[in-house]
């Protein structure tokens, strides 16, 4: 897979963390994070179970609390948001774990994204459709509109996952561990997917554990550990960090990367 070229126009920011901070009693899981997710760009979190990547996903979308920080998208504080606000400011997300319907079809499942919409008439119902059908033919499931999940392959369930939340037309998706539990070929097919929807200007932030679809994949990498950020850049330039090195990869995964 190639690398994503980078433009050479500096992209502004649609997302900015100031000094953002989750805790749980004595426990740090977020420790005054300060970063910002450049428009149109795929930007990556790495860190070992615990460090608080998927605890500060939980905190952009407004489904853990803040304990202090400030939370900015498209230049405005959204964070004393309720989470069931966040999706209709054009902030969408996976989870760790896929969450799909099972009794359900896969278009069923997709049109949810589009929540907004079902308390409408007939126009309203006839644009969740269309919507629905946009966010499975980006997505490469639109053939499977007619199965129910519990048929389809791991990677496909993750596909009509990201369906679902493009369906929402969102300006900056979240996902969480995309890849988690897939052979290689899954996961060359879930980076490509990620690289399409960057192709279309959608802004991204990927929390993932395999190092080389990060690298093959992201713009820029964010490392974690201990609920802060040790560094961030190209993530080629991340991965070979001796901080990175010695708090997650070890030098066999980096000589590999």
């Amino acid at each position: 897979m190639s690398r994503p070229s980078h433009d050479a126009a500096e992209p502004q920011m649609i997302f900015e963390a100031d000094d953002v901070a989750v805790h749980f009693g004595g426990v740090k899981a977020v420790d005054g994070l300060s970063f910002g997710l450049p428009e149109g760009k795929i930007v990556g979190i790495l860190g070992p179970n615990g460090s608080g990547k998927s605890t500060l996903v939980g905190a952009i979308t407004r489904h853990v609390p803040l304990t202090r920080g400030t939370l900015r998208f498209l230049g405005k504080d959204y964070g004393n948001d309720r989470a069931h606000l966040v999706p209709h400011r054009g902030i969408a997300r996976t989870f760790q774990t896929v969450r799909l319907l099972e009794e359900r079809t896969v278009l069923e499942n997709v049109l949810l994204g589009t929540d907004s919409l079902s308390g409408g008439g007939r126009a309203e119902r006839r644009l969740a459709h269309e919507r629905a059908q946009v966010a499975m033919q980006r997505t490469g499931c639109e053939h499977l509109a007619k199965e129910r999940p519990d048929e389809l392959s791991y990677g496909n369930r993750r596909r009509v996952e990201i369906a679902r939340a493009i369906a929402m037309e969102p300006k900056l998706l979240l996902v969480d561990e995309p890849t988690a539990g897939m052979g290689r070929a899954e996961k060359e097919e879930v980076s490509a997917l990620m690289m399409s929807l960057r192709a279309e200007g959608l802004t991204q932030l990927i929390v993932e554990h395999d190092v080389q679809m990060m690298v093959d994949t992201c713009d820029i990498l964010l490392a974690m550990n201990f609920g802060k950020l040790i560094v961030e850049g190209e993530p080629r330039d991340v991965v070979r960090n001796p901080a990175v090195q010695e708090a997650y990869l070890g030098k066999q995964a980096v000589n590999h990367a």
